[in-house]
């Protein structure tokens, strides 16, 4: 298996998890949040979604800028879930595009800890998918959800 199928594969067992995770969260809970300034549970679904887009986009190509995606009010969970599932499916196809090379470019980022290869981004992905949906994970049990995907 090549390096970016392996990413590939690495990144969409996380995100799988991440769709389970939105199922059992109640439509009129979309705009929980659990602390004044907290992200909602929409805010933090669709950053989650739109960030790992950013991030692929960057190590394909070099260009953009990383910052908090855009999010969009949602009323209801099905809404928020449409939205994740459309990221997904948007970043599963540029992240078909990368090849060895792209993730041996060298990136030169105005974030220090993220200069060099290109394949850091793709292992950021991972990595910041994981931190934000352990935050989800919280916001599910507070919100009273008994069954939770098991992220293996």
């Amino acid at each position: 298996m090549q390096q970016t199928e392996a990413l590939l594969e690495a990144w969409l067992k996380q995100r799988a998890i991440l769709e389970k995770l939105l199922l059992p969260i109640p439509d009129h809970h979309a705009g929980f949040a659990p602390w004044d300034g907290a992200m909602t549970v929409s805010e933090l679904a669709q950053h989650i979604g739109a960030s790992a887009d950013m991030f692929i986009r960057l190590a394909k190509t070099g260009e953009g800028q990383i910052g908090m995606p855009p999010t969009i009010e949602c009323a209801s969970m099905k809404e928020v879930r449409r939205i994740v599932q459309e990221w997904t499916a948007k970043t599963t196809e540029m992240f078909k595009t990368l090849t060895a090379e792209d993730l041996k470019t060298v990136y030169h980022s105005p974030f220090p800890n993220l200069d060099g290869p290109r394949s850091k981004l793709v292992r950021l992905v991972i990595d910041h998918e994981i931190h934000h949906k352990g935050q989800l994970f919280v916001y599910a049990r507070m919100l009273g959800v008994q069954e939770l995907p098991f992220p293996l």
